[in-house]
């Protein structure tokens, strides 16, 4: 089975006990706010599991097409494996060492994705090394990794599906999904003529609600389709409820 999720998850038990230590400095206040305030590793996380996801689709790693991998100081199941692979239900957990969660909890908002990212990438390419992937397989990792840091972990696409023309105006709405290190994941809409000009443009869900929330909307198809209604685009989940709409002005 190609790989298709990836998830970094953090140990939630003791992400929910913040540590409390005194401040002598303004570098430690920062510090400090920052691990008070800052959300479970899974939330941080997602914009740049994403963005591995993209990289590698249609990749076959070790026929799971979900990959957890795990910065939890107690192990969730039993034994010392650093490595699980489960056939049957093509999943996959690999479990951080020690010293990997530490870097992970030591790090500030500016040095974090670089660590995560280093992280990832090692675990990606120890799981191919022990499933014997060829060198195709390694290559493509580490080109897409090298993409995401080259990219200075921005991205921006076109979701296709929904991106629709209106036959009357001739208007084109086009809906782009922006990930970023620094505000996570965004989506807009750009309404645009034949001629490029840009009519409007509206966020439709930006970073911190959408962090908050953890919802991958593609994927859960919150945004399932997408339609002109005379001069007002709508985007509709999958059980055709309204989730977005905006009016061409006139």
């Amino acid at each position: 089975m190609k790989f298709r999720k990836l998830i970094l998850e953090g140990d939630y038990k003791t992400e929910k006990n913040k540590p409390q230590f005194p401040v002598y400095t303004k570098e430690d206040y920062i510090r400090r706010k920052w691990i008070q305030n800052r959300l479970p590793l899974h939330n941080r996380s997602f914009f740049l599991c994403r963005m591995i996801e993209e990289e590698l689709k249609g990749i076959e790693i070790d026929g799971s097409d979900q990959i957890t991998v795990c910065a939890h100081q107690v192990r969730r199941l039993p034994g010392n494996e650093k490595y699980i692979c489960d056939h049957t239900f093509h999943v996959s957990i690999y479990y951080l060492e020690q010293g990997e969660i530490t870097a992970i909890d030591e790090a500030n908002k500016d040095t974090e994705p670089m660590i995560m990212w280093e992280i990832l990438r090692n675990a990606l390419l120890d799981i191919a090394q022990r499933n014997q992937c060829s060198r195709e397989v390694t290559e493509k990792i580490d080109k897409a990794f090298e993409g995401i840091v080259n990219s200075r972990f921005f991205r921006e696409e076109r979701i296709d599906k929904l991106t629709k023309r209106n036959k009357n105006t001739g208007l084109t709405a086009h809906v782009y999904r922006v990930l970023s290190a620094a505000e996570g994941e965004e989506w807009y809409v750009k309404i645009m003529d034949r001629k490029g000009n840009i009519h409007c443009q509206s966020t439709i869900a930006w970073g911190t609600e959408y962090l908050d929330r953890l919802v991958d909307r593609l994927g859960s198809r919150l945004y399932a389709k997408a339609e002109w209604r005379g001069d007002t685009f709508v985007i509709l989940e999958r059980f055709g409820k309204e989730v977005f709409s905006i009016s061409v002005p006139t």
